[in-house]
C-alpha cells in the first residue's frame, strides 16, 4: 500500500491556511496605486478590444551614480494624491464577425496574462538581485566603516605613541647627560682613593717585611732553643742510658758469678754422676752375666759396655762443658765490671752537657720571645695600614662602580633615546599608513554605500514593479476566467438554440469508452488499498497456519484436518488473487500512462520516468504472484473435489513461482539498500552545524525578513545621503537591520535543517524496512525451494515448508503490520491534532481553503472523525509532517516570483536547491536544463505541482 498523494487544485489539504490575499497596506512608492489602476483599465480595454496593452514598468533598474543616489534619496517626494490622467484610444465599432472577435479577445487575455507573468518574473528577479546587492554592499559598507574606524583609531593610538616616544627620547637624552657628569665626578674620586690606597699599600708592605724579618729571627732563636733542648734531652738520655748500661753490667756480672757457681756445682754433680754411672754399669754387667744364656752372653756384654761407655762420654762432655761455661762466665763477669765503670763516667759527662744545653735554650727562648713581640707589633702596624688601604680601595671600587653605573645608565639613556626616536619614526610611518588605509576604507565604504543605496532604490522600484505586475496579472487572470466562463455559457445556449444535440450525443458516445476506462482505473486504484487489508491478514496470519497444518495432516494421513485446511485456503487464495491481480493491473495501467509522458518536463515528469523504470519489474512480480495464486486455487479445487493429497506438478509450479517473485523482490531490495545508504550519507552533508528547530511559522519569518530587507534598503539609502555628523546614526541603523536579518537567516537555515533531519530519519527507517523485507523474501525464497523439494519427495516431513512460510510471515507480516499501524496513527492525528503539521507557508494563488474539521470541547478534532479517518485507507493524508517539510523546502528553494519564496536570500535559496537535487528533484530528474529548472521553480503557477513532487520524493525515501 503506497503512501500516495491524491492532491488536485480542487482538493485542499487539511489544515492549510486560506489562500493569501495580497496585503493592501503594503508600502508603495509614489504613483504605485495609480499605476495599478492604470494597469487594470488597460487589461479591461485589451479584453474588450482584442488589443493587449502593456502596463508601464517602474524605472530605476540601472545602477545609479553616487550623486544621483544622494539626489534621488534627498529629493522631495511626489504627491501621492496627484492624479495623472490615463487616456484610452477610441473603441472601434464591433463588426459582424463575433466569433473572430471572441477568439481574438481570448487570445489577448492569454497573452496579457503571459506578459504580466513575464513582468512579474523579471521584476522579482531584479528585486531579488537588488536585495542581494543591498545585503552584500551594505555588509561591505559596514565592514569598510569598521575597518576605517579601526584604522582611524589605530592612527590616533599610533600618533599618541609617537608623541610619547618623542617625549621619552628627550627625557632619555637629558638623563644621559646627567649620568655622564656623575660618571666624571665619580671617576675623579676613584683616582684620589686609588692614590691613598697606593700609599697605604707601601706602608703595609714595609711593615709586613719588618714583621717577616722579626718572625725569621724568632724562628732562628726558636730553632736554636729547640736544638739546645734537643741536645739537653739527648745528654739526659745518654746519661740515663749509661746508667742503665751500668746497672745492666752489674746485673750481668752478678748473673755471671751465679752461673759460675752453678756450673761448678753442675760439673761436680756431673763427676759424681759419672762415677755413679760407672758403678751402676759394673753392677748391671754382673747381673746380666748371670741372667743371660751362654749363646748371647758375648753380644749382651758388648751392648752393655757400649751403652755404659756412651753415658760416660755424655756425662764427661757435660762436665767439660760446664767447666768451659764457668770459665767464660768468670771472664764475662770481669768484663761487665769494667763496663759499669765506663758507664758511670759517661753519665757524669752527659749530665754536664745537659746543664750547658739548658742554659743555651733559656737564652734562645728569651731572644725568640722578643722577636715574636716585634713581629706582632709590625703585624699590627701592617694590619692597620691594610685596613686603611682596604678602605681606600673599597672607596675607589665604589667610585668606580658608581662611575661605571653612571656610564652604563648614560649609554642606556642614549640607547633608549635612539629607540624612542626610532619608535617615533616608525609610529609616524604607521600613522601615515593607517591614514592611507582609513582613506581607502572610507572610499570603499562610500562606494559600497552608493552601491547599496542604488541597489536599495532598485529594490524598491522593482518591488513596486512586481506589485504592479502582480496586481495586473491577477486582474488579467480573473478577466480571463470570466471570459472563459461567459464563452462556455454562450456556447451552451447557442448549442441549445441551434439544435446541436446530435453532435453532442456523438461526442458523448465517443467519450463513453474513455469514461468507462477511467472509471475502471479509478476503481482498481481505490479497491487495491481495501483489498490489501484482508490480503495481509490472509497472507501473513492465516496462510502460514493453514499451510503448516495441512502439511502435517498430509504427512500423518489426517484427512479431516487436511480437508479443513484446504477449505480454509479456498477462502485465502481468492483474496490473494484479487490483491495481486489488482496490483498487476494498476502497474500495467501506470506503466502505460507513464510511457506516453516519459519525455515530458517538469516536477511531475520524474514520476513518469520512474514508473517506466520500476513498474515493469513490479508488474512482473505481481503477475507471477497472480499466476501462483491461480495455481494454488487449482490445486485446492482438485483436493476439495477428489479428496486427494494434491497434484505434485502444481506444487512444483507454486514453489517455482514463489522462488521467482521472491528472488526478484529480494534483488530489488538489495539495490534499494545500497542506494538508500549512499543517499542518506549525502543528505547528512547538507546544512552542517545547523540545529533543526521550528520556533515559529516559516511564513512569519519570511515576512519579517522581507520587511527587514526593505528597511535595510531604506537605511542604506539614508546612509549614502547622510550628512557629516549623521553617518554614525545611519550606520548604526544599517548594522541593526543586518543583525536582525542575520537572526532571521539563521531561522531559515534551522527550518531547512528540520527538513534535512526528516529526510535522514526517513532514510534510516527505510534501511530498517528494506532489511526486514530482504530477510522476509529470502525466507520466502527458501520456503518455495523447500516446497518444491517436498512436492517431489526429496524432503520428508511436510512441516518444513510450513515452518519456512511462518518465517516469511514473521518477516513480511510484521513489517506490513507496523507500517499499517503507523499510517493509521498518522491519519488519526491528521484530524485529531490537525494544527500540529498545519501549513506554515503561503499556498499557490487560487487554491481553495481547506475545511476545518469539527472540534471537540478541548479544541481538538473530534475523536469519532479521527477514527473514521484512521481506517480510510483509500487516500493519503492531505496535510501531514511530510507535506509540511515539502512545503517549507519548496518555499526556500522557489524563485522570488513565488509569493511564498519572494523574501528568501539568494545564498539560502541556492543551498535549498542543492538539497532538492540530493532529493532527486534536480534538473536531471525533471528532464530539464538548469535554466529551465530554475524557471519552473520561479513559476508561481507550478507551486502545488512542485510541493507534490517534493512530498513524493520524501515519501520515496
Amino acid at each position: 500500500m503506497s503512501d500516495r498523494l491524491n492532491q488536485t487544485p480542487g482538493h485542499r489539504m487539511a489544515g492549510e491556511p486560506p489562500a493569501r490575499t495580497r496585503p493592501q497596506g503594503r508600502p508603495r512608492p509614489p504613483l504605485a496605486s495609480l499605476q495599478a489602476a492604470a494597469g487594470n483599465r488597460a487589461v479591461a480595454t485589451a479584453i474588450r478590444r482584442g488589443a493587449g496593452t502593456a502596463i508601464q514598468r517602474a524605472g530605476g533598474t540601472a545602477q545609479l551614480p553616487p550623486g544621483a543616489v544622494v539626489a534621488r534619496a534627498t529629493a522631495a517626494p511626489v504627491d501621492d494624491l496627484q492624479i495623472t490622467p490615463v487616456t484610452e484610444t477610441e473603441r472601434p465599432a464591433r463588426e459582424s464577425g463575433g466569433g473572430a472577435d471572441t477568439a481574438a479577445e481570448q487570445q489577448a487575455a492569454v497573452d496579457e496574462v503571459a506578459a504580466q507573468k513575464a513582468k512579474v518574473t523579471e521584476a522579482s528577479l531584479g528585486r531579488a538581485a537588488a536585495e542581494t546587492e543591498v545585503w552584500n554592499a551594505s555588509g561591505e559598507a559596514v565592514e569598510a566603516h569598521k575597518k576605517a574606524a579601526e584604522a582611524r583609531g589605530r592612527a590616533h593610538r599610533l600618533t599618541t605613541e609617537a608623541e610619547a616616544a618623542e617625549r621619552d627620547g628627550e627625557k632619555s637624552r637629558a638623563d644621559a647627560d646627567l649620568h655622564t657628569g656623575a660618571a666624571r665626578r665619580k671617576t675623579g674620586e676613584q683616582r684620589a682613593a686609588e692614590a691613598r690606597a697606593s700609599g697605604f699599600r707601601g706602608t703595609e708592605r714595609g711593615k709586613r717585611q719588618e714583621a717577616e724579618k722579626a718572625r725569621d729571627d724568632e724562628r732562628m732563636y726558636t730553632e736554636r732553643a729547640e736544638k739546645a733542648e734537643k741536645e739537653r734531652k739527648d745528654a739526659e738520655d745518654r746519661a740515663a742510658r749509661f746508667q742503665k748500661l751500668a746497672d745492666e753490667a752489674r746485673e750481668k756480672q752478678k748473673a755471671a758469678e751465679e752461673r759460675v757457681k752453678r756450673l761448678q756445682k753442675e760439673a761436680k754433680e756431673a763427676g759424681e754422676k759419672q762415677k755413679a754411672a760407672e758403678a751402676e754399669a759394673r753392677t748391671r754387667a754382673e747381673a746380666q752375666d748371670q741372667a743371660l744364656q751362654k749363646a748371647a752372653k758375648a753380644e749382651v756384654e758388648a751392648e752393655a759396655e757400649a751403652e755404659i761407655a756412651e753415658r760416660v762420654k755424655q756425662w764427661a762432655a757435660a762436665a767439660e762443658a760446664a767447666l768451659r761455661q764457668a770459665g767464660a762466665a768468670q771472664k764475662d763477669a770481669a768484663l761487665r765490671k769494667g763496663e759499669a765503670g765506663d758507664a758511670d763516667a759517661s753519665k757524669k759527662e752527659a749530665e754536664g752537657e745537659a746543664a750547658e744545653c739548658a742554659e743555651v735554650r733559656s737564652t734562645a727562648e728569651e731572644q725568640a720571645k722578643k722577636a715574636r713581640e716585634l713581629a706582632a707589633l709590625r703585624d699590627r702596624e701592617a694590619d692597620e695600614a691594610a685596613q686603611e688601604r682596604g678602605k681606600a680601595e673599597r672607596e675607589a671600587e665604589k667610585h668606580k662602580e658608581a662611575a661605571d653605573k653612571a656610564m652604563e645608565q648614560a649609554a642606556q639613556a642614549q640607547a633608549a633615546a635612539q629607540k624612542h626616536e626610532n619608535t617615533a619614526q616608525e609610529r609616524r610611518r604607521q600613522v601615515s599608513q593607517a591614514r592611507a588605509e582609513e582613506q581607502k576604507h572610507a572610499q570603499d565604504a562610500t562606494a559600497a554605500q552608493n552601491r547599496a543605496a542604488a541597489a536599495g532604490q532598485r529594490q524598491q522600484d522593482q518591488r513596486a514593479a512586481q506589485t504592479t505586475a502582480s496586481d495586473a496579472m491577477s486582474a488579467a487572470k480573473k478577466a480571463q476566467e470570466a471570459e472563459k466562463k461567459a464563452k462556455e455559457e454562450a456556447a451552451a445556449e447557442a448549442a441549445k438554440k441551434n439544435g446541436t444535440e446530435a453532435a453532442s450525443t456523438d461526442k458523448a458516445g465517443q467519450s463513453l469508452g474513455k469514461r468507462v476506462g477511467g472509471a475502471i482505473k479509478k476503481g482498481a486504484a481505490k479497491a487495491k488499498p481495501w483489498i490489501d487489508q484482508p490480503d495481509t491478514v490472509a497472507l501473513r496470519l492465516s496462510s502460514p497456519y493453514s499451510g503448516t497444518h495441512r502439511a502435517e495432516a498430509t504427512k500423518l494421513g489426517d484427512t479431516g484436518t487436511a480437508r479443513n485446511t484446504t477449505i480454509q485456503q479456498d477462502v485465502e487464495n481468492p483474496i490473494n488473487l484479487a490483491s495481486d491481480f489488482t496490483g498487476a493491473f494498476n502497474d500495467v495501467v501506470t506503466y502505460k500512462d507513464s510511457v506516453g509522458k516519459r519525455h515530458e518536463k517538469g516536477p511531475a515528469s520524474h514520476g513518469h520516468r520512474k514508473n517506466v523504470n520500476t513498474k515493469p519489474l513490479a508488474g512482473t512480480t505481481n503477475t507471477l504472484m497472480t499466476v501462483n495464486d491461480g495455481v494454488k486455487i487449482s490445486d485446492n479445487l482438485i483436493r476439495t473435489a477428489k479428496g486427494a493429497s494434491g497434484v505434485a506438478e502444481l506444487g512444483d509450479a507454486s514453489g517455482a513461482l514463489t522462488v521467482a517473485f521472491s528472488t526478484l523482490t529480494a534483488g530489488r531490495e538489495v539495490r534499494a539498500l545500497k542506494n538508500t545508504r549512499a543517499q542518506r550519507n549525502e543528505l547528512k552533508e547538507h546544512f552542517k552545524g545547523e540545529v533543526a528547530q521550528r520556533g515559529r511559522k516559516l511564513q512569519d519569518v519570511l515576512n519579517e525578513l522581507g520587511a527587514a530587507n526593505t528597511a535595510l534598503a531604506g537605511t542604506s539609502v539614508r546612509l549614502a545621503a547622510a550628512r557629516p555628523g549623521e553617518e554614525a546614526e545611519a550606520l548604526q541603523a544599517v548594522e541593526n537591520e543586518r543583525t536582525r536579518i542575520d537572526g532571521l537567516r539563521k531561522e531559515l537555515l534551522e527550518h531547512l535543517a528540520a527538513g534535512r533531519d526528516y529526510a535522514v530519519e526517513k532514510k534510516k527507517r527505510k534501511l530498517t524496512h528494506r532489511s526486514l523485507a530482504l530477510g522476509g523474501n529470502v525466507a520466502r525464497t527458501a520456503a518455495g525451494a523447500v516446497a518444491i523439494a517436498a512436492a517431489t519427495g526429496a524432503v520428508s516431513g511436510g512441516i518444513v515448508p510450513g515452518v519456512m512460510a511462518a518465517g516469511t510471515a514473521l518477516g513480511l507480516g510484521g513489517l506490513a503490520a507496523k507500517k499499517g499501524v503507523k499510517k493509521a496513527n498518522k491519519r488519526y492525528n491528521s484530524v485529531r491534532d490537525y494544527q500540529k503539521h498545519a501549513r506554515t507557508t503561503t499556498p499557490q494563488e487560487g487554491t481553495p481553503a481547506s475545511e476545518k474539521p469539527r472540534l471537540d470541547e478541548d479544541g481538538r478534532g473530534r475523536r469519532s472523525d479521527a477514527w473514521k479517518e484512521a481506517v480510510m485507507v483509500t487516500h493519503a493524508i492531505k496535510q501531514g509532517k511530510r507535506q509540511l517539510n515539502a512545503q517549507e523546502i519548496y518555499a526556500q528553494a522557489a524563485g522570488p516570483a513565488v509569493p511564498a519564496s519572494e523574501n528568501v536570500p539568494d545564498d539560502i535559496r541556492r543551498k535549498a536547491r542543492d538539497f532538492l537535487k540530493t532529493l532527486k528533484c534536480g534538473p536531471d530528474h525533471h528532464n530539464q536544463t538548469e535554466p529551465e529548472w530554475e524557471a519552473s521553480l520561479n513559476d508561481p503557477d507550478q507551486q502545488t505541482e512542485w510541493e507534490e513532487a517534493i512530498a513524493k520524493a520524501l515519501s520515496s525515501l
